[in-house]
């Protein structure tokens, strides 16, 4: 069985509807419990840029109001006074739109890291493991002749005169090799290649053997020969489309390093070890400690953040502004990879599709079945998986006052 690649649970929408932090906190759904701390950190956000926005206005108001008093004021004294206290008051303004800007940044790189510590635990867990288990047994069994009616008595025939021929036929010497190397049909190996190819050569040798009094001989062998022929053709495009795996399987181990670099660089700015991350949250089965541990980790960003300000008052948002990016990234392509998962399992469908037709009676059973499988694991995927709607929230993953 292919590799599997759906452990890719991530972002749900932040429009969805509120949940009950203490709902959130009993079920182990990670995403749940993500979008709950998401949506209470944007609703804090807003309640507080809301009272910062009304501190502004009033400022403002207050500065035309002493901008007039001054200009109308004939007392050096008074205006010297009135002076000093606009100097007052722009400080206080500067203040607190230096503070808006500080919770935007509060508010982005507490988002960044709560979507990349989440990242952490949904990249183990084999979330379709079972759905997808059962659909790539299925094809795999599928592919294999011995599965059919008939095949593994008539093969034992043709194994016997390969034997008995192979000192005279290069064609069937190559193919014993083969088989031996594969380990043999029964093993499950697939009809491709040059396995494929020998055999059906085989096969179509061992037909013109018979004679008339062989009658009954040659039509199971010649149905076996277009059962051959058949899974063959079924094999050679199974592997068309899983070759595709192989780079989806290459990218997410590509995005995993990326992942675990972002990771690790985030743990370090905020001050934490890897040990006590894996230890305190990514492999941590009680949900309530989960819950706890993110919450006392957006109090130690927040912490954080004042204190880059403070120690570098010039470049400190570079510090969490790339950062920011680089989680945005890997949540954009993360969603990107999801939509080629969910082409591919269009792409088996329309295998499926193809091969119901088959004049084979056995073989459209095993499509309808396989069929079967097939839909509960894109249920499972839709289920699991929303691709447009994960790449939307990552590109509205941060909030711009």
């Amino acid at each position: 069985m292919k590799k599997i690649i759906f452990a890719l649970l991530f972002a749900l929408p932040l429009s969805m509807k509120a949940q009950d932090s203490s709902k959130v906190v009993n079920s182990s759904n990670d995403s749940l419990l993500r979008a709950a701390l998401l949506l209470d950190l944007t609703r804090q956000h807003a309640s507080n840029n809301q009272e910062l926005t009304k501190q502004i206005t009033e400022l403002d108001q207050k500065l035309a109001n002493i901008d007039k008093k001054i200009q109308s004021e004939s007392n050096s004294q008074k205006k010297v006074e009135s002076l000093v206290e606009r100097v007052q008051l722009l400080e206080k303004k500067d203040e607190t739109v230096s503070e808006n800007v500080i919770g935007a940044y509060d508010h982005n790189y507490k988002s960044a890291v709560i979507n990349l510590v989440f990242m952490d635990r949904e990249l183990k867990p084999l979330v379709l493991f079972n759905a997808s288990r059962e659909f790539f047994q299925g094809l795999s069994d599928v592919s294999n002749p011995m599965n059919y009616s008939g095949y593994n008595d008539w093969f034992l025939k043709f194994k016997a005169y390969m034997d008995k021929t192979k000192s005279k036929d290069a064609n069937l010497a190559v193919l014993d090799n083969l088989l031996s190397l594969t380990g043999g049909l029964s093993k499950g190996i697939p009809l491709a290649g040059p396995v494929a190819t020998s055999l059906m050569s085989g096969i179509g040798g061992f037909i013109t053997t018979f004679g008339k009094r062989d009658k009954a001989m040659r039509e199971e062998s010649e149905k076996m020969f277009q059962l051959t022929a058949v899974l063959s053709q079924f094999t050679h495009d199974r592997n068309l489309i899983e070759s595709e795996w192989e780079q989806i399987n290459k990218e997410l181990d590509e995005l995993q390093r990326l992942h675990n670099e972002s990771l690790n660089k985030n743990l370090a700015i905020l001050g934490i070890t890897r040990k006590d991350f894996d230890s305190d949250f990514a492999n941590e089965l009680d949900a309530n400690k989960r819950f706890d541990y993110i919450k006392a980790l957006t109090v130690a960003i927040a912490k954080r953040v004042r204190e880059e300000r403070k120690a570098n008052p010039d470049k400190w948002k570079t510090t969490f502004y790339h950062q920011m990016q680089i989680v945005q990234s890997l949540k954009v392509r993360f969603g990107t990879l999801t939509f080629r998962i969910k082409e591919n399992i269009a792409k088996y469908q329309e295998l499926i599709k193809k091969y119901q037709n088959s004049t084979l009676p056995e073989m459209k059973t095993k499509m309808s079945e396989l069929s079967i499988s097939l839909e509960k694991l894109n249920n499972a995927f839709d289920a699991t998986f929303s691709p447009q709607a994960y790449i939307k929230s990552a590109n509205q993953m941060y909030i711009v006052d």
